[in-house]
């Protein structure tokens, strides 16, 4: 199992609020978690890096217990992880009210040997890629929500004007209920977590192209990275790439 991450300002905003986290616990288990803030860009930066930091202690913490449970307390406990991060950017936000409104997206990934946990919140992405691009999770988002009741098309959502408003984030609300998935992770598979920020600035043939174009996941990762500032960067970009391989750590 090999990985690579990197987040980038992009080409407009002068600050970063994207955060992620990834960490290899041995060969077989790992996580990866990333993160879009919200609530401008002081509240934003910490919201990310608060939800980012109490996920990355509590996997930290928890990881030998994590490894004997079974599928069903795995998911469990990640439902219960992302609670405790909602909960925390919540307090923060009352304790400080110059934070008020602050929030983020979530995506969580843990891999335990050849399955895939994820965890999310907002418009922050897991991918399947293999000859094709699977997307794991569930946009939270108002122009979802419109697609999915037919109300308009996928050429009309691309240039909304609600197109960055989340119906579900972390620290926005006093509680929250993420969305669970699991996935088979085979050999050749790459798993690809991303903020917004990429996604709204390439299509998914592109991303699979870039992925599958035999290059090293370093350069896979700054290749789309460096794209979507080409085509705009409009927003923060954070991407992280997995992949299933036996060949040795990038």
């Amino acid at each position: 199992m090999i990985f690579y991450g990197i987040s980038d300002v992009g080409k407009i905003r002068k600050d970063n609020e994207d955060s992620y986290y990834t960490k290899a616990f041995d060969e077989k288990h790992m996580i990866a978690i990333v993160a879009d803030g919200m609530g401008g860009h002081i509240g934003g930066k910490q919201a990310s890096k608060i939800a980012v930091d109490f996920i990355a202690e509590y996997f930290d913490s928890n990881m030998e217990k994590i490894i004997g449970y079974t599928s069903r307390k795995i998911k469990q406990a990640m439902i219960d992880c992302v609670k405790g991060a909602n909960k925390k950017v919540y307090d923060f936000s009352k304790e400080n009210p110059e934070f008020s409104g602050m929030g983020t997206t979530i995506v969580v990934c843990y891999i335990s040997d050849d399955k895939i946990y994820a965890v999310s919140a907002g418009d922050s992405r897991l991918y399947i890629i293999n000859d094709s691009i699977k997307q794991v999770t569930r946009d939270h988002s108002l122009i979802n929500e419109l697609l999915e009741m037919g109300m308009i098309s996928v050429t009309q959502a691309k240039n909304h004007p609600k197109k960055n408003i989340i119906t579900k984030a972390v620290g926005s609300e006093e509680s929250i209920e993420p969305d669970i998935h699991t996935e088979k992770f085979g050999v050749g598979d790459t798993i690809l977590l991303c903020t917004d920020g990429l996604t709204n600035m390439i299509e998914n043939e592109n991303i699979t192209e870039i992925i599958n174009s035999g290059s090293e996941l370093s350069q896979c990762v700054n290749t789309l990275v460096e794209q979507a500032k080409k085509n705009g960067g409009n927003d923060n970009i954070t991407v992280v790439i997995i992949r299933q391989d036996k060949g040795g750590e990038v």
